[in-house]
């Protein structure tokens, strides 16, 4: 379906509602850096659970965090609120929940763009479709096809980039010394390599590392 090409010059504050997970917060990083190239002048904020906050803190392609601490139904009002402080043209929807777009249409943000999932279609202004190839592709494409029905939508819109992802993330000096401060109050020697394991998963055992199934070894 036709989208209604947007106006970049209309949109100058445009808040990412950002994905509930460290891992899935990750995977998200191409498309933000995907928007910040199609809105460069843009205040872009990202709305994100506390736990996945500080993953961006430093990213030079968001110029503000949102911190949602609840999840629950009861936190619609405070959110709706928070949002509709935020004075937002935009809102790019990331998750695929009903309440993810309740949210936005409650604010009366006047473009909201996501997936038609969950019955969501009619909260949103520019529903996309999901794609066919969702189970073939890695689910970085599933959020870079975001931002590129995006690009479609603005003037001289090419449709999806043909650029690898770019993971790239900065760290600030200051949280880089905290961090090295931290291991080092650990015993972990800085002339070592440090191996990072995150065997679990909280809502997920498809996303755990089996306990016997796949012995595991690290040679360092």
């Amino acid at each position: 379906m036709q989208q209604q090409a947007l106006n970049p010059e209309t949109i100058t504050r445009v808040i990412v509602r950002g994905a509930n997970w460290v891992g899935d917060t990750a995977i998200t990083i191409p498309a933000l850096r995907e928007l910040r190239l199609l809105l460069p002048h843009a205040h872009i904020t990202l709305a994100t659970r506390a736990g996945t906050a500080g993953l961006l803190t430093d990213a030079g392609f968001i110029d503000d965090l949102l911190i949602s601490q609840d999840e629950s139904w009861k936190s619609i009002r405070p959110e709706v609120q928070k949002w509709k402080r935020g004075n937002f043209d935009l809102a790019v929807l990331f998750p695929n929940s009903f309440q993810t777009a309740l949210i936005p249409a409650l604010a009366r943000v006047p473009l909201r763009l996501g997936y038609a999932t969950q019955g969501r279609r009619f909260l949103l202004t520019h529903p996309l479709e999901m794609p066919e190839w969702r189970n073939a592709r890695h689910e970085v494409y599933y959020y870079l096809n975001i931002t590129s029905a995006l690009e479609t939508m603005l003037p001289k819109g090419s449709g999806p980039a043909n650029r690898e992802p770019d993971f790239g993330l900065t760290v600030s000096d200051e949280r880089s010394a905290r961090a090295q401060a931290a291991l080092h109050s650990l015993g972990v020697a800085e002339a070592r390599p440090l191996v990072a394991l995150c065997p679990g998963s909280i809502n997920s055992r498809a996303k755990r590392w089996p306990r016997n199934d796949m012995p595991l070894s690290v040679i360092v």
